[in-house]
């Protein structure tokens, strides 16, 4: 039910008139003014909260001044915070809680254009791997690729959320997260003997020999993966490259420079497109891996066109709306394109075996 300016008007009023009968409770009823209007910001009408805007503003401003002389207190501290709250600098864990559950307040408008087209690969994910399910899965190493692989269609479904959301930090942790759940899948799918390993208690070895790096080691993979570095830094590993993303300088002056700490996710539309096509270009890896572990499980020619169909539409979006815009602004995007190539590549061996299986299906009927 929203509250209408009338609703405040008549909340703030009772409580001022409460004030002024008991002067020294004026700082409670004023606290609890600007609690209920911070509590129910998200409720309030366009007029209640304009209203709430240009009056409780300048009231906060010269309540701050007044309290400016008053010795430090816990009293003084919990009302400079809700003053604070009122003119947005300061604010409740429970709203960025709840802002998650919400719906877009400000979609992104090539957020918006990435979604159909991550969903489109993600649904194929999804019904590759129903497909993969009808058979019987056998031995620790069958069981652990498939957990590991539903578990990535989880972690997308994650990334993209927070992606849209504008956290694209945390989106980066789950992307991040897939990369290795697929590099695991991959190698129990051809060596299932380290599945074996991975499901044991011996927690030093697993450590040693199935780390991030040793299990890319151990499918012939570059010891260092860009993407995945690009990831690591931006999501996971603190780095101070990360941190920039998160800050904003307000003001310079008297050679002291101010800066904002964002919290609740990046405000920059750049950040949330470039973490939107990354979802993309990781739904993609996802794709190619389930095809690659069980081709033997599904049709063939069905993943052939499927596969097709999803890198067009993504190869055509990726190229026109951040490749080549970002490469005329002078940003480097040669980890992109690499990585749009080398999925290119798998799938061009992917269909090249397709053929041949084809053709030695075509050639044992005729026989």
């Amino acid at each position: 039910m929203a509250i209408t300016l009338k609703d405040f008007q008549g909340f703030t009023r009772d409580r001022i008139a409460e004030a002024i009968a008991d002067p020294q409770q004026f700082p409670n009823k004023i606290r609890e003014i600007l609690n209920f209007a911070v509590d129910n910001e998200a409720v309030m009408d366009a007029e209640a909260n304009a209203h709430f805007d240009r009056v409780m503003n300048t009231f906060a401003d010269m309540f701050e001044r007044g309290l400016a002389e008053v010795a430090d207190s816990p009293e003084k501290r919990r009302t400079l915070r809700a003053i604070a709250g009122v003119k947005r600098q300061h604010h409740k864990a429970e709203t960025f809680l709840k802002r998650l559950a919400m719906p877009l307040p400000v979609p992104v408008p090539l957020a918006e254009l990435a979604k159909p087209i991550f969903l489109d690969t993600h649904q194929s994910v999804l019904d590759l791997l129903w497909d993969a399910t009808r058979h019987s899965q056998e031995g620790v190493a069958q069981f652990a690729t498939l957990g590991l692989l539903y578990w990535a269609f989880d972690e997308l479904t994650v990334a993209y959320y927070l992606a849209e959301r504008r956290y694209t930090t945390q989106a980066y942790a789950h992307l991040r997260t897939v990369n290795d759940l697929l590099d695991k899948a991959e190698l129990f799918f051809q060596r299932p003997q380290w599945a074996a390993l991975w499901g044991s208690d011996d927690k030093e070895k697993i450590l040693k020999e199935l780390s991030p790096g040793a299990v890319r080691k151990k499918l012939g993979k570059p010891k260092f993966d860009p993407v995945y570095g690009f990831f690591s830094e931006l999501g996971t590993h603190g780095t101070y490259g990360a941190i920039r993303k998160r800050v904003t300088q307000t003001s310079k002056k008297g050679g002291k420079t101010q800066v904002a700490m964002r919290i609740g996710g990046t405000p920059w539309d750049s950040e949330v497109e470039m973490s939107a096509a990354c979802c993309i270009f990781t739904a993609l890896s996802t794709l190619l891996t389930v095809s690659k572990i069980y081709g033997t499980r599904l049709n063939l020619k069905e993943v052939a066109s499927i596969l097709q169909a999803r890198f067009a539409a993504a190869g055509r979006f990726l190229q026109e709306n951040l490749i080549k815009p970002s490469a005329k602004m002078g940003l480097d995007t040669s980890a992109m394109a690499e990585t749009l190539k080398h999925l290119l590549d798998g799938l061009e061996s992917m269909a090249a075996g397709a053929g041949q299986t084809s053709k030695k299906t075509e050639k044992e009927a005729d026989t």
